[in-house]
């Protein structure tokens, strides 16, 4: 019993508290001098998210390391259908932002909405966690000191910083990306053409998400590829053969759908001859592949 007082008691000396407004979390950040370290978890389903809060963030030291240094938030996707339906969509708005693509994640970020780094899966103990964390608020400090900085030297530590960013997640950094691309007009960074790519990828996803026809979908690859960029095309052109094939109603959609797949492969960088010929041999029988197609689509039949 006694024991158990003494853990009552002691507890809350070192209990952290996780918020889960972003707004909030970065103003409590700008007011106390610290770093946003973002937990994004499915608490209820992702086994090595549970972990993870087990056996480091919900630890003593976890939080004697984290004390002074972050204000903690947690961006929870969970699959129980009584967590605040309205939270959960703006942690999802939240993870789309940082471009987070799997649990769990933790992101540094600066009072400003900077990501600045992190890491993504499991680690342990504390002090293996906290490497990358480190390593994320010398990025912070590369940002700061560019503040006070102007002309090249200020482009030169700004992207110092991108780089330093792990490149896993380099994506969710887009407004960093953002400010070195207007700092480079002559793009001398190449980050200009690597944001115009993702934005041309980031446009075909939303029209191809809106279209609900196969034939609005081929449009809206169509009208992507006239503006592509040469490195964008043979993804693009690699959905439009996906599209045609599965929904190819006669030969002439197979052999139209044939001619889009190899137009991909010629335009895909390391493209060999025998890649040319096999592709081709798959398709030397449209009338056999079509047949394939219905089956696939009529398994009973």
């Amino acid at each position: 019993m006694c024991a158990a007082m003494l853990l009552g008691i002691l507890a809350p000396a070192w209990a952290a508290e996780w918020m889960t407004d972003l707004e909030a979390a970065k103003a409590k950040a700008a007011a106390e001098n610290k770093a946003v370290l973002i937990d994004f978890t499915g608490s209820d389903w992702c086994g090595w998210c549970i972990r993870l809060r087990k056996q480091v963030l919900d630890t003593p030291e976890f939080e004697a390391y984290a004390r002074d240094k972050f204000v903690l938030m947690e961006v929870d996707q969970p699959q129980n259908p009584k967590f605040d339906q309205a939270l959960l969509a703006r942690n999802v708005k939240i993870a789309e932002h940082y471009a987070v693509e799997g649990f769990p994640t933790l992101l540094v970020i600066t009072p400003q909405g900077d990501l600045v780094g992190g890491f993504s899966g499991f680690k342990s103990p504390v002090q293996k966690a906290a490497e990358p964390l480190d390593k994320a608020l010398e990025v912070a400090a590369m940002l700061k000191k560019a503040d006070s900085l102007q002309g090249e030297e200020q482009l030169a530590t700004l992207v110092q910083a991108y780089q330093s960013i792990p490149k896993g997640l380099r994506q969710g950094a887009s407004a960093l990306r953002q400010r070195i691309v207007a700092l480079d007009p002559q793009d001398t960074t190449g980050l200009g053409r690597q944001q115009r790519l993702e934005a041309q990828r980031a446009a075909l996803r939303d029209a191809l998400a809106e279209a609900d026809s196969p034939q609005a979908a081929l449009n809206a690859v169509d009208k992507a590829l006239e503006a592509a960029e040469p490195e964008n095309k043979p993804g693009m052109l690699q959905i439009k053969f996906q599209i045609q094939l599965m929904s190819a109603q006669t030969v002439e959609d197979i052999k139209s759908a044939a001619a889009t797949g190899r137009a991909a492969l010629e335009a895909a960088p390391g493209t060999t001859p025998v890649h040319l010929q096999k592709f081709d041999a798959s398709f030397a029988e449209p009338e056999a592949v079509l047949e394939r197609l219905q089956r696939m689509r009529n398994p009973k039949k």
